[in-house]
């Protein structure tokens, strides 16, 4: 975690759940409570409970549940640390640097300042755009026809002259080397500074919580021996290898799938038609850093660049770059335009969202893209191609999956299913498949047997809530029967708050995990479990549930374990099971 416990839970502390919720949503007072409309689902009837006392929520209509942090990051589409630094601004915390060094005070300094920079600098390109000396630049987006409220989304400007915005800066008070530091200007032969922008329309570069970060510009010298688009460089604000531009809009959009393009104009364009869940990569290859920002956000990209050479070879590598970070990722390319911007203005926005339903699968694409490295009039050629499609195909588990691009591959290549089944299934690691078996096997008993999960976490909750049955249960259930990797660490805090002598509180327990999913499971235990009444009825609990955790984890072991010792030594715990009774009634 980037942040300690007590700095996470000052921040927690420091922003009231009902204050927050309230923002979004009317709440009403109702018994110990508060009630009010979902805000993460559409409904009539309030089926959304907030408790001030626990400061959790939960919404019986969707199952949303969580904490403030969870709140923020389930509304907002924030990540952990995100949320962190959103909640701290929110009661003027100041956070601690990662790394804790000395110096973090200066850097923020510096960083405040350029942010103040870039959005100075942002206004004045936006004037210049709207005043006479932009009208050759309006012209421009006239001709690309984007409409006046999209570049005022966008925030589109203007750079002037060669000391235009270093002149500017200069006049509101800044000293030469932050402004160096902006990127906004470069050292002349002179020994002074001119513009890095001049006669360039402006795009602003926005970071995912809407500060302006950076620019990229676009000529208006066509044909001349100039770039037609430059990019701010690195700077303390900004990285290309980590923005993503209009990564803040895709993200406001709510959609889990979002669109891959080449440039600033297809982005824009695809925005002014209702498609703002697009975002690019800003004059760099996209990696590892794209993909990390992106899966905090979406589940899957569809890939929409241009058909060249050069196209193909960058939707390839960003294939292996989404697929390897975990995220699903299809191919769409446009017939009849050579990028999404011409195909919107030929053919509009009702073609378009046919089009997207038309992406392929990565796969598909990457056999496609071998395919034209063979000529298929060679015998061998074929073959060879062939094969190789087969090496794609049997790294697929699913059946049905290798079935399908089998099928397409026969296509292909002409050569039948059965062939390329034949070949695939020799491909195919035995080894590895058995292993996938066994694997499978023992997950299985993790949540397919009935009760299971809900006597985890209803052990857990019992045992938070009460020392004195977590002391006498803590020499009857070991972590590892827990099975699932959020219950063992959840059971790891409790004996560690325990151990030292703090009290639990469930919206803190909340905040150590910063996973969504796993909030929102936390979140459950604490504001679903049913509390018993009597003793005698905590025991008859405790005793089921204990004994259903003990045996589903013993035969989680038998179906995934060869050796004849460990086995016996299971079978005799498990058929002793019965045996167990675990006494609630002297407490210490």
């Amino acid at each position: 975690m980037r942040y300690s416990e007590s700095t996470i839970e000052d921040i927690r502390m420091g922003n009231d759940i009902i204050d927050i919720i309230g923002k979004y949503t009317r709440l009403s007072k109702s018994g110990d409570r508060y009630m009010g409309l979902c805000p993460f689902h559409n409904e009539s009837t309030p089926s959304f409970s907030v408790s001030a006392d626990k400061q959790l929520y939960h919404c019986f209509g969707c199952g949303a549940s969580g904490n403030v942090i969870s709140f923020v990051m389930q509304k907002e589409n924030y990540d952990f640390v995100e949320t962190i630094k959103y909640l701290a601004d929110r009661i003027h915390y100041e956070l601690p640097e990662e790394n804790y060094e000395r110096d973090y005070a200066e850097k923020v300094r510096v960083k405040d300042i350029l942010y103040e920079i870039h959005k100075k600098a942002a206004r004045h390109f936006y004037d210049n755009l709207n005043s006479d000396m932009g009208a050759h630049a309006r012209r421009y987006l006239d001709g690309r026809e984007i409409i006046k409220a999209v570049r005022n989304k966008y925030g589109i400007g203007y750079a002037e002259g060669k000391n235009d915005i270093y002149n500017f800066l200069k006049k509101e008070g800044y000293e030469d080397d932050i402004i160096e530091k902006s990127g906004l200007v470069v050292p002349d032969k002179n020994g002074g500074f001119r513009d890095k922008f001049y006669d360039r329309v402006m795009f602003p570069i926005f970071d995912i919580r809407g500060r302006i970060v950076a620019f990229g510009g676009r000529t208006l010298e066509e044909g001349k021996k100039t770039a037609k688009y430059l990019n701010s460089p690195e700077t303390p604000i900004f990285s290309k290898s980590y923005n993503l531009y209009s990564i803040n809009y895709a993200r406001a959009s709510g959609m889990k799938e979002f669109i891959l393009v080449e440039g600033y104009m297809d982005v824009i364009s695809l925005y002014q038609n209702g498609f703002c869940n697009a975002v690019a990569a800003l004059g760099t290859a996209f990696n590892d850093n794209h993909a990390g920002v992106l899966k905090k956000y979406a589940n899957s990209v569809i890939i929409l660049f241009d058909s060249d050479e050069a196209g193909t070879k960058a939707a390839l590598n960003a294939i292996n770059v989404l697929v390897k970070n975990g995220i699903k990722a299809k191919v769409l390319q446009v017939k009849d335009a050579k990028d999404p911007d011409e195909y919107l203005k030929k053919f509009g926005r009702e073609a378009f969202a046919q089009l997207l339903k038309t992406a392929k699968s990565y796969v598909l694409f990457q056999i496609e893209s071998k395919k034209k490295k063979y000529d298929m009039s060679d015998m061998t050629q074929k073959i060879d191609f062939t094969k190789e499609a087969a090496k794609m195909i049997k790294n697929f588990d699913s059946e049905i999956e290798r079935e399908v691009y089998i099928e397409e591959t026969s296509k292909m290549s002409g050569v039948s299913k059965e062939a390329i089944g034949d070949e695939v299934k020799k491909l195919s690691d035995n080894t590895l498949l058995n292993m996938n078996q066994k694997r499978y096997m023992k997950e299985k008993y993790k949540t397919n047997i009935s009760g299971v999960d809900d006597a985890r976490q209803s052990l857990l909750y019992i045992m938070a809530t009460n020392r004195n049955i977590y002391n006498n249960l803590r020499e009857y259930i070991k972590k590892e029967e827990l099975m699932e990797d959020i219950y063992i660490k959840l059971f790891d805090m409790i004996k560690e708050k325990y151990k030292s002598g703090e009290e639990i509180y469930p919206a803190e327990l909340v905040s150590c995990f910063e996973n969504i999913d796993e909030q929102n499971t936390i979140s459950k235990i604490f504001m679903l479990r049913y509390e018993f009444n009597d003793i005698a009825s905590s025991e008859k609990a405790v005793n089921d549930q204990v004994k259903l955790i003990k045996k589903v984890y013993y035969e989680s072991i038998l179906a995934g374990n060869d050796d004849i010792g460990t086995v016996q030594k299971i079978i005799k715990e498990k058929n002793n099971l019965e045996k167990l009774h675990i006494s609630l009634r002297n407490e210490s």
